[in-house]
């Protein structure tokens, strides 16, 4: 590969990284943030549907965007929003004033999400997908490590100003690198993201099969990053510290495997190493009904979880290309994304509903049904890529 096209990849991946940077700063240091804006505990939720709801409604207008600005441009703009809101965040004075501010937070996050992954699985091979996600793992790792820094001395808000700080820089980076971005000519963003009907999308082959796949693995994930730890805590009696470790050994697992999958698709097809994601999310959950004596024994668990879930959103997104045509690429990919937010903004908090009122217990029950329904679903998705990748992009 081409030094220019490595330092491209670099250059894409350190935006990747700031997409994952924000993501966990704010539930890291709400307990002091709330205290010093008097807001309750509750208004972390509130927080979270606003950064919700506009990523769902930027990543189903990506296409639309993308006709008219070259990727390169909407990535420098997205990751330009969501550090200069992370500083401002820093000023605030008012809850509601936060509130105004998560909208750039979440309408940025929307945009590089679709404009990268379409970038790169139009441009690049599907170990260059799973590494893009690997370092989403990276910013959502640190975003919160260096909170917890500033959090030593009582201040939030130098977090805030770090974190936005080195999303302005990565933004200013992307700028520098304009020269490096494949042009986009206007005819070929107009062939690419065509305008496409809500129902001419679903009715192309494959399109609502791989939306449900995104919308329960997203699920699962999820619900491996936001319940494990207090699955942990309450079936195990470990201590606070001790299950919020588990959170992590779930993503760092996850981050890793990122890593691992890039390389093995180099020896392994997507499809393979969907089918092993799978396998091993359905084992883990068999595995954590099991009442086993040794703490040690649950960390392998969940970060044989992690390791699972690791394969399955990255390859996914590569084997669009291969699944539909090069025009309707980038609406089905935004619709599979904005579905899949679902999986986290909708489904996760019903299943803590449940929890609350049935009892964490079941936990294991929850990833269990939905992989079982992803894994029905895939089966029927996969066997359905056409026999030339060549056939599918020259249509």
């Amino acid at each position: 590969m081409k030094k220019k096209h490595i330092l491209l990849l670099v250059i894409i991946f350190l935006a990747f990284i700031a997409l994952g940077l924000p993501d966990a700063v704010l539930g890291s240091a709400w307990n002091l943030v709330r205290s010093d804006l008097g807001a309750s505990l509750g208004s972390l939720g509130l927080m979270t549907v606003v950064v919700y709801i506009t990523s769902v409604i930027s990543t189903y207008n990506a296409p639309k965007i993308l006709r008219f600005l070259q990727t390169k441009k909407v990535v420098f703009i997205s990751i330009l929003f969501t550090g200069s809101a992370l500083v401002l965040m820093s000023l605030v004075n008012e809850f509601y004033q936060m509130l105004f501010f998560a909208i750039p937070l979440g309408m940025g996050a929307g945009a590089i999400d679709v404009s990268l992954n379409h970038y790169l699985a139009v441009n690049y091979k599907a170990k260059h997908m799973n590494y893009l996600h690997s370092f989403y793992g990276v910013g959502v790792t640190f975003g919160p490590m260096i909170m917890a820094y500033t959090l030593k001395d009582n201040e939030w808000r130098m977090g805030y100003v770090i974190v936005g700080s080195i999303l302005l820089c990565i933004a200013l980076i992307v700028l520098i690198s304009f020269k490096l971005w494949k042009k986009e000519e206007d005819h070929e963003r107009k062939e690419s993201h065509a305008k496409i009907s809500f129902k001419d999308m679903v009715k192309t082959k494959g399109a609502i099969a791989s939306i449900l796949i995104f919308l329960f693995y997203v699920h699962v994930e999820s619900l491996g990053g936001v319940w494990v730890a207090s699955y942990i805590y309450l079936t195990k009696s470990v201590s606070y510290a001790a299950a919020a470790l588990f959170a992590f050994a779930f993503y760092l697992a996850m981050t890793v495997g990122r890593f691992l999958s890039g390389i093995l698709s180099q020896k392994l097809s997507s499809e393979i190493l969907i089918r092993v994601g799978e396998i091993l999310i359905f084992v883990s959950a068999v595995l954590l009904l099991l009442n086993v004596s040794s703490i040690a024994f649950y960390y392998g668990v969940v970060a044989l979880f992690g390791l699972g879930c690791a394969p399955i959103y990255p390859n996914m997104m590569y084997l669009n290309k291969s699944h539909f045509e090069r025009r309707k690429l980038s609406k089905v990919m935004s619709f599979q994304m904005a579905i899949g937010y679902l999986g986290f903004g909708v489904l996760t908090p019903l299943a803590g509903f449940v929890f609350d009122k049935i009892g964490i217990s079941i936990y294991p029950y929850f990833i269990l049904v939905a992989i079982v329904i992803t894994i029905i679903v895939s089966i029927r998705y996969l066997p359905q890529k056409k026999s030339s990748e060549e056939e599918v992009l020259s249509s």
